[in-house]
């Protein structure tokens, strides 16, 4: 049953400005990445960097979530699992529409990165209800120091881009919207 919502949710996707903003007490029910979310509805994950792992820490997941697309996890587990989603009172699904973060991506552009998201409360059934805008950057001050590491070299340093997506995951964790009473400290 729970795979019919994952699929669609999956499939219906608003257009930006084709549901309402969500108020901060509407944020309760289940919390997944857009990246669990395919997952967990089995389907192929795009090479891009809005579906990449860097890009959508499982830390905002709900622990059930997690167990659906835990490939470790036997048959029991991943049935009280569904179970358990299919209890929540809605679904809210964490979808990143920009990465602009070309140092991150290893790509010479020197400037600092930049996400661009939308949080949707779907309802019980996988209906979209309302969303959240969100977006943050690299810290300035990591920013500046892997620019100012990058700007004599032809290429960005491998160690130079990881540390820039280490920073956007933290970064990610510590600005997301959260579902009513959970912490917004990573």
């Amino acid at each position: 049953m729970f795979l019919q919502i994952a699929d669609r949710m999956v499939n219906d996707v608003p257009a930006p400005a084709a549901v309402r903003t969500c108020k901060a007490d509407e944020l309760i029910g289940a919390p997944m990445t857009r990246r669990t979310l395919l997952l967990i509805d089995n389907r192929p994950l795009d090479k891009i960097a809005e579906l990449s792992d860097w890009m959508n820490p499982t830390e905002l997941d709900a622990p059930a979530a997690r167990v659906l697309i835990d490939g470790s996890a036997d048959e029991t587990a991943k049935r009280r699992a569904a179970a358990e989603l299919l209890a929540a009172p809605a679904y809210l699904i964490y979808r990143l529409d920009l990465v602009a973060a070309p140092v991150a991506l290893g790509v010479k552009d020197l400037k600092i990165g930049t996400i661009g998201g939308r949080l949707f409360r779907y309802d019980k059934t996988g209906r979209p209800v309302c969303v959240v805008l969100f977006t943050f950057q690299n810290d300035q001050a990591k920013s500046d120091a892997a620019i100012a590491r990058s700007r004599a070299s032809a290429f960005i340093d491998p160690a130079v881009a990881k540390a820039m997506r280490d920073d956007l995951h933290e970064q990610y964790l510590k600005h997301a919207p959260r579902p009513v009473g959970t912490s917004t400290d990573p």
